[in-house]
């Protein structure tokens, strides 16, 4: 008889940073990729916010595999449909343990940014989380399904940014207008831009 089984393992996790954590520290941000990326690609857009009081922090997806075919550039990804339950908890785990590992100081503020699938993630990761968040930047993504009916307590409580483009080609307008009403109901902070499904470092530069 096929029966489905799980065992936890050690796996080494990576990880990459922007300025340093010290005295001078005023705020870190936890930055969350999109589906397909790599953390070491991801964090260069964020090079413009290293001021010397910002810390910023790019987890990479547990997951890789290569985008194009069976070589290339390697991607990473947060999470497929397969097993995804196991998959959601591993990566809740890690980014707990990441967070924990830093010792972050408590008058320090901490930002979670998600882009894309990160968003999902990040949305998860801020639900289930004891540690202290400050702030969700939802970038170009959804907060995920299941904490939407009701929203999540620990999201709502949060001051939210949600940012988007005009022409992102993953986003209907349907879906735009779903998500619109939402953050309007969690008094979120909108901010549109003339592009796609990007990053726009200007826009990041504006933010609080």
């Amino acid at each position: 008889m096929l029966k489905k089984n799980h065992i936890q393992v050690t796996k080494t996790a990576r990880y990459f940073t922007l300025g340093e954590l010290n005295e001078h520290t005023l705020e870190v941000w936890f930055v969350l990729h999109g589906y397909a990326q790599l953390a070491s690609d991801f964090i260069k857009d964020f090079e413009g916010l290293d001021n010397g009081t910002r810390f910023i922090v790019a987890p990479e997806g547990l997951n890789k595999f290569y985008a194009k075919g069976f070589g290339g550039k390697p991607a990473a990804t947060w999470m497929t449909s397969e097993d995804r339950e196991t998959e959601i908890v591993d990566y809740i785990n890690y980014l707990n343990t990441l967070y924990q590992s830093l010792n972050i100081p408590l008058h320090v503020k901490v930002t979670v940014l998600g882009f894309s699938q990160g968003v999902a993630t990040a949305s998860r990761f801020i639900h289930h989380t004891q540690q202290k968040v400050d702030a969700f930047i939802i970038y170009a993504g959804e907060i995920a399904s299941e904490l939407i009916n009701p929203i999540s307590t620990p999201i709502s409580k949060l001051p939210i940014t949600y940012i988007t483009g005009k022409t992102d080609p993953f986003i209907t307008p349907e879906k735009q207008q779903k998500i619109f009403d939402l953050m309007n109901h969690l008094d979120a902070k909108i901010i549109e831009f003339s592009g796609g499904h990007e990053i726009k470092k200007e826009v990041l530069l504006k933010l609080d």
